[in-house]
């Protein structure tokens, strides 16, 4: 591969939306990535948090929409939009817009001279002159100390789990109180499992009541990226904006963006018919005999006696978890607890090292979560 390539780290919706928008600006670019792995791994009865409009892959004609694909497909427009439409939705963008993805992984990546170097798994090595990570948050989930040590027959995180009809008739705890937790929660319940949700805050739901109550007016209140409630979500759906706030007023902004709850058409999945225990954490957590389940000590002083322990604890992003990353480069990036620190073109410290996706949000805010963040993204990196 020539040395003026850029390569494109991870091939989830932010990896295929640059890739799409540096192939339409002419730039040499390979990808590298298992297409939607992440997303291919969840639950196939799971539905998306981010309404319809909050849906779309960014190509930079515009010509790859959800719209475009359920209308060309014949289907009907669903919202809650189901993960099995946005998947076979994600790989028709790709096949179109991203057709020559590499699926080899990206085993390590260092600096070579005034470019990068990068191994991959199937032996092969390449050289770049740009790259940009778009790792997606799978290597970014996070377990609780007083689960850390548990076998995984007792104990996992939402995103280490696929088929959920083999908890049919067992007792499991969920922890969390965000969308995973509360949906995860639901589809358990719904296979026929015992469950109780643990959360340590009180349990909210994101009822978006002005939507029904102001008619037209709605889109005036609401963003087309639906991220945060309404004047917040204003405030952070402009990226480029968002990054030239004060620190003192981004993380309050950030934080009530992308506050823990439920979107309302779960409400009724759960209320009246999953026990929900508030304000409490667990402090312990013990396996009892041979895998026969665990013992867990709560805050409130009771007990539960579970069959697995389900973990919706959400992730926590850093450039340390990316294992990849050679760590003399690693030292190299400018960061700030675990992100780094980035230009108004994504670009770290490292000249020509670019950061996508949930790595960009301590930068340019909470959008950078979700699907609807891939525009203005994937625009300014390519630009």
């Amino acid at each position: 591969m020539k040395q003026k390539t850029t390569v494109v780290v991870g091939a989830g919706p932010y990896g295929l939306s640059v890739t799409a928008h540096l192939k339409g600006h002419g730039v040499p670019t390979q990808i590298f990535g298992k297409t939607m792995e992440l997303w291919q791994n969840m639950p196939p009865q799971l539905c998306l948090k981010s309404i319809w409009s909050a849906s779309t892959i960014s190509d930079p004609a515009g010509d790859y929409t959800l719209d475009r694909y359920v209308s060309e497909y014949k289907l009907p427009k669903q919202e809650p939009v189901p993960l099995a439409l946005f998947l076979s939705y994600a790989m028709w963008f790709q096949k179109h817009a991203v057709p020559e993805v590499d699926q080899t992984y990206v085993q390590a990546l260092s600096v070579d001279g005034r470019g990068f170097h990068l191994d991959l798994a199937d032996g092969r090595s390449v050289k770049a002159e740009r790259v940009v990570l778009a790792s997606g948050i799978s290597s970014f989930a996070y377990v609780p100390d007083y689960a850390r040590y548990l076998p995984q027959t007792l104990a996992g995180h939402t995103s280490a789990h696929t088929d959920l009809t083999v908890f049919k008739g067992r007792r499991v705890l969920v922890v969390g109180n965000g969308q995973s937790a509360l949906e995860y929660a639901a589809m358990l319940y719904e296979e026929g499992a015992d469950v109780e949700i643990l959360a340590r805050d009180v349990v909210k739901w994101h009822n978006k009541a002005l939507w029904d109550k102001s008619g037209p007016a709605r889109h005036l209140i609401y963003t087309p990226g639906d991220v945060g409630p309404p004047g917040i979500n204003w405030l952070v759906a402009f990226p480029s904006l968002f990054s030239h706030f004060p620190e003192p007023i981004k993380k309050p902004v950030h934080s009530r963006a992308v506050s823990p709850g439920g979107a309302r058409w779960l409400r009724p999945r759960i209320e009246g018919k999953i026990r929900i225990t508030e304000k409490t954490q667990i402090v312990k957590a013990t396996e009892q005999g041979q895998g026969q389940g665990l013992c867990l000590e709560l805050s409130d002083g009771t007990e539960r006696e579970v069959d697995f322990l389900m973990l919706g604890t959400g992730y926590v992003p850093s450039i340390h978890k990316l294992s990849y990353l050679d760590e003399s480069l690693r030292r190299r990036i400018k960061e700030t607890q675990g992100f780094p620190v980035l230009s108004g073109s994504y670009q770290s410290s490292v000249p020509n090292l670019f950061f996508a996706g949930i790595l960009a949000g301590k930068t340019f805010g909470p959008t950078c979560r979700f699907v609807s963040g891939t525009k203005a993204l994937a625009k300014r990196i390519a630009r």
